[in-house]
């Protein structure tokens, strides 16, 4: 999959984290959307295909367990990789609330190059059929 192909919903209720999130994932040529809590997140989910998520689990309004479990009760929700975004949360709780993984906090732009190669299949190194 080519990076320009990468569709990645960031939820998280901290603009600054935000920002941060949608620039490193947009400075690799993601393209990135963005919700401040669970309800826009599912809205966007049903107008939306993405190809990732990274998921905050403290927010107003629905926090990220309840909203990654309306999200799997979708056909598409099912198959969709959802990464635990905390600083204080492990691996085996995301997993629980049906996380795949944790991208722990703060976002370091090679942990996320290497998330996003596992979860979407993208190949820096074979970027548009270039070594790099």
């Amino acid at each position: 999959m080519s990076i320009g192909q990468i569709r990645v919903l960031v939820v998280e209720d901290d603009e600054v984290s935000v920002q941060i999130a949608r620039s490193m994932l947009e400075k690799l040529g993601c393209q990135v959307d963005a919700a401040t809590n669970g309800v826009e997140a599912i809205k966007l989910f049903r107008q939306e295909i993405y190809n990732l998520i990274l998921m905050d689990w403290q927010m107003p309004h629905m926090d990220g367990f309840e909203t990654t479990a309306r999200i799997r009760s979708m056909p598409r929700g099912r198959v969709t990789p959802i990464l635990g975004t905390t600083a204080n949360m492990t691996r085996l709780e995301c997993m629980a609330a049906g996380m795949n993984d944790v991208m722990p906090k703060p976002f370091l732009r090679k942990k996320l190059k290497l998330e996003l190669s596992k979860w979407t299949h993208w190949d820096e190194k074979h970027e548009n059929g270039l070594e790099r």
